[in-house]
């Protein structure tokens, strides 16, 4: 190849090399070989410009047949090697760098590549040595000693590796791949800013790779800035929209920021991709839970939990989901193989606390929430978890230590107040419990939220004469029927009372003395000057034990109701005794309520008492257990006549009753409000309303309270107690 036109096109093949044009290098590369097929210097340098263009296997054999005609030229041993290692063929890139050194044991180069050859071999105390001996051998090489921090950041000496990225740096600032491992080392020992800053500098030099977005991502994540992550994920996902791994990691970004029914469309691709990532399953129970969707959570949590048996955080979702179904010993069980793998985790042990109360275990329930305060006392939420149970245990100064000791933390706490509130209340506290009570408004399990009426709150002090004020039922049946009590008293202070209730009392709150006006919430409101919340109105009367109004009966039964109602039950023999088991089931599944309501069956020994009939006084839930209960035939059912008017009808069938006796439900309520005699049989843990120890109730004065044994379940014993006294009222003379 002596002509001058030979030259200058190898010279325009060598400078379209240079500038990455590598298809016009090889076209011309290929135009010279035709003419000199022969010639080893165009072989090896049309091989390469081959290899270059991503195709090694045409590169290979053209550098190999370069190399039989001049075997002992280094570069081209290592242009070789360099397509082998592309082709996967590490052992052959090994052979022609051994050949390489053995020739040049100067050559940095040869030694870089036969470190990346036995890297690729799994070689890798080998590998870091040549690494070290190019980087020795040409010290001032960005490209070597990147090479040598990737070995030795694969080989653990994470400082070592952070040292030779930002020397590479220093030296070559172009160097990408020394920042995008420079980013990975910040991030893994959290210092995430220098992690995003090392990130954005190789992302400005390689704007198009896909991993290097997902990874900013990542950092991102790390550091709390949830939307900006979202931002380069979507960048990642556009350039490689199947990367499994990117859009698992947006996944995880979407639900940190609440987005769960986005995270949720982002598990089901991934799994309708690969139906068997553990992470994704997981990941997919996870939001589903947060999205209140558990029963259908619980088959990918399972799954995630067959495939990562040893991954705590799946058991722990998946302990949440059978808690959440009210599965609890399944749930204790998840939550003690999340715990037998990662010891003292205070949120499983919570949980592991409530799950365990459920099935009646108390004391080691305490103990959990106990150990989990150990363990971080600061969570003001284990705290007030420690004062629910003590209180519901019968130890309310170990429950008013821990409540104060969460307010502590957080003096806003409503859980914490709102459960102090009612430790004072139970104890006849009054002074200190109303002004607490008043929290109820911001604690979401009690679901009442405070209500705007254009004009202020009541408070107690403003005089009312003229002036128009508005109550407003707020929580259960049985907390109106208790409270409207005070309405009277607000009528005779010469003020226009406009009292709005749920449909279903509408009725029976008409026979309200005073002027009051009812309507139906849901009705229009009238004008008015003051709004009051109904259970506010004992902090506006501040309310002592000594000053409840306790004049009954406050309420009426309708006189025309109560005749033909009385005229149907004549014909019951004896003792005419109604009945009522069941509250509300929501409220009871709240800790500080459970257990309130004992099973029908309880209350069977009172169907055998004879010169005793029976009558159901129940309503809406519990009924289900008297249309299965084996001794339904003893007790009178008055039918669903009632309806609408059940309040109504109720008042007027206890009327024709000669007792009640009833759980903690709104039925015992009425009872006490028309002052018809009444027996409330009560848990050991009763609510505040019915104070500790005493036999009689300050609120409802023709109601005598039967109690379980302290820290006992024993509604056998209530019972019990409740046929001895009505077979004492049995033998009692009539008069």
């Amino acid at each position: 190849m002596t002509s001058t036109v030979s030259r200058e096109r190898l010279e325009a093949a060598v400078e379209h090399q240079r500038a990455g044009r590598f298809q016009e290098a090889a076209a011309i590369l290929q135009e010279l070989l035709r003419a000199a097929p022969r010639d080893a210097d165009l072989m090896q340098r049309l091989g390469v410009a081959l290899a270059q263009l991503g195709r090694p296997e045409a590169g290979v054999p053209l550098m190999a047949a370069a190399l039989e005609l001049q075997p002992d030229r280094v570069p081209v041993l290592l242009n070789l090697s360099r397509a082998l290692l592309a082709l996967g063929r590490a052992e052959d890139a090994l052979g022609c760098c051994e050949r390489a050194v053995a020739l040049d044991s100067g050559a940095a180069s040869a030694f870089r590549l036969r470190g990346a050859a036995l890297a690729t071999l799994g070689r890798s105390a080998e590998a870091l040595a040549n690494f070290g001996q190019a980087a020795r051998l040409a010290p001032h090489d960005a490209g070597v000693l990147t090479d040598l921090g990737v070995a030795l950041e694969s080989g653990g000496r994470s400082r070592d590796a952070l040292t030779c990225f930002e020397r590479a740096i220093e030296l070559d600032a172009n160097q990408s791949l020394a920042h995008q491992h420079l980013a990975k080392l910040a991030a893994g020992m959290g210092e995430h800013e220098r992690a995003l800053a090392s990130i954005d500098r190789a992302l400005a030099l390689q704007p198009q790779l896909a991993a290097l977005h997902s990874n900013r991502g990542n950092i991102l994540t790390q550091l709390g800035r949830y939307p900006e992550a979202l931002e380069s994920y979507a960048i990642a996902l556009a350039i490689d929209p199947a990367n499994l791994d990117t859009l698992h990691n947006r996944a995880m970004a979407l639900s940190l920021l609440g987005r769960h029914p986005e995270a949720l469309r982002d598990y089901d691709q991934l799994l309708a991709l690969d139906a068997a990532r553990a992470s994704d399953l997981l990941g997919r129970g996870a939001a589903l839970l947060a999205l209140g969707r558990t029963a259908e959570a619980l088959a990918p949590l399972e799954r995630a939990a067959a495939l990562l048996p040893q991954d705590g955080e799946v058991h722990v979702q998946h302990g949440v989901a059978l808690l959440r179904l009210e599965r609890y010993a399944e749930a204790v069980a998840s939550f003690d193989r999340a715990l037998a793998i990662k010891r003292d985790r205070p949120e499983v042990l919570n949980n592991r606390a409530v799950a365990l109360e459920a099935l009646g275990r108390a004391d080691a329930a305490l103990a959990d929430f106990i150990r989990a305060a150990v363990i971080d006392g600061t969570a003001a939420a284990t705290h007030v978890n420690i004062g629910v149970l003590s209180a519901q245990l019968g130890r309310y100064a170990q429950a008013a230590s821990s409540l104060e000791r969460a307010l502590a933390i957080d003096r806003e706490d409503p859980a914490a107040q709102i459960e102090l509130a009612f430790l004072h209340l139970r104890q006849g506290y009054f002074t200190r419990g109303w002004p607490l009570y008043e929290a109820r408004f911001r604690v979401p399990a009690l679901a009442v939220a405070p209500r705007e009426f254009g004009a202020p709150r009541w408070s107690g002090a403003p005089p009312l004469t003229g002036k128009t004020l508005l109550l407003h039922a707020e929580q259960g049946l049985g907390d109106t029927i208790q409270f409207c009590r005070y309405l009277p008293l607000l009528a005779e202070r010469d003020a226009t009372v406009v009292f709005e209730v749920m449909p279903a009392l509408k009725a029976l709150m008409r026979t309200l003395p005073g002027a009051v006006q009812v309507i139906g919430r849901g009705e229009p409101i009238p004008p008015v000057d003051y709004h009051c919340p109904l259970m506010s109105l004992p902090l506006a009367f501040d309310t002592r034990l000594a000053t409840i109004p306790h004049d009954v009966p406050y309420l009426a039964a309708d006189s025309a109701r109560v005749a033909a109602w009385r005229a149907r039950l004549q014909a019951l023999p004896g003792l005419r005794v109604g009945i009522a088991w069941q509250g509300n089931v929501q409220v009871e599944r709240l800790i500080w309520a459970r257990g309130r309501s004992p099973p029908l069956a309880a209350f069977e020994p009172l169907t055998r008492i004879p010169g005793v009939s029976l009558v159901s006084l129940q309503q809406g839930e519990g009924l289900q257990q008297l249309d299965a209960s084996p001794f339904r035939e003893r007790i009178f059912i008055p039918g669903e006549e009632r309806g609408p008017h059940a309040f109504v009808d109720t008042a007027a069938i206890m009327a024709s009753l000669d007792l009640i006796i009833s759980s903690d439900t709104s039925v015992a309520h009425l009872a006490g409000a028309l002052a018809r005699p009444t027996w409330l049989a009560l848990s050991a843990a009763p609510d505040w309303r019915w104070l500790l120890e005493r036999s009689d109730s300050p609120w409802y004065p023709t109601m005598r309270l039967f109690r379980q044994p302290q820290l006992s379940n024993r509604w056998d014993i209530v019972v019990a107690d409740l046929v001895k006294a009505l077979q004492a009222r049995i033998a009692q003379p009539a008069h």
